[in-house]
């Protein structure tokens, strides 16, 4: 072996040693067990579960030695963000990712994750199966705001659900009268 290849092998066996100690740390161990205790990891390594939140601090920590942490972050903050002790003061990268998929936009990764795959967790964090609702923001007439104000007591619903009704129910009016074709574009039916 070369001198200088057994020089990288003597580099690449420091960081290993190194990564390996920080890897028995108990603020590694505290990260890893709450990630194990919600059931979003598991590992072949024994560690206790841990169900208090735990600092964001720790968990950028820990994610530079475990990847799979760096793929939660940004879901867990957007639909659970109770995991964590404090949220105000997040990364610039990681507030990027948060917003892109409060968006719903994949293209924004965080650390080397793409965004594609910090998306796939959004479904499986929460109420399960549901996506983050996106907040719009509409301007109404004093009559469509007293309409929807009588509809919403008549109906014992909220505003937001009886606009969602509403909105269903005209979607499904409109598909009723339109067909598909083949390339799955809506157009009316004649």
């Amino acid at each position: 072996m070369s001198d200088h290849a057994t020089e990288l092998a003597g580099r690449a066996k420091g960081r290993f040693d190194l990564i390996e100690r920080r890897r028995r740390t108990p603020r590694y161990r505290r990260v890893l067990g709450r990630f194990v205790g919600a059931g979003l990891l598991s590992t072949n390594e024994p560690v206790a579960a841990h169900r208090s939140a735990i600092q964001l601090a720790d968990a950028l920590w820990a994610g530079e030695f475990e990847p799979r942490i760096f793929e939660l972050l940004p879901s867990l903050l957007l639909k659970k963000p109770s995991f964590f002790k404090e949220r105000a003061a997040l990364p610039g990268d990681l507030a990027r990712a948060v917003r892109a998929l409060r968006r719903g936009d994949t293209s924004v990764g965080f650390r080397g994750i793409p965004g594609k795959d910090l998306a796939r967790w959004l479904p499986r964090l929460g109420r399960s199966g549901t996506l983050p609702s996106r907040l719009r923001c509409f301007r109404f007439s004093a009559d469509d705001s007293r309409l929807l104000a009588q509809l919403s007591r008549e109906l014992g619903a909220t505003e937001v659900d009886v606009l969602r009704r509403a909105l269903h129910a005209l979607g499904s009016a409109l598909l009723e009268k339109s067909e598909v074709s083949e390339r799955g574009v809506s157009r009316p039916a004649e």
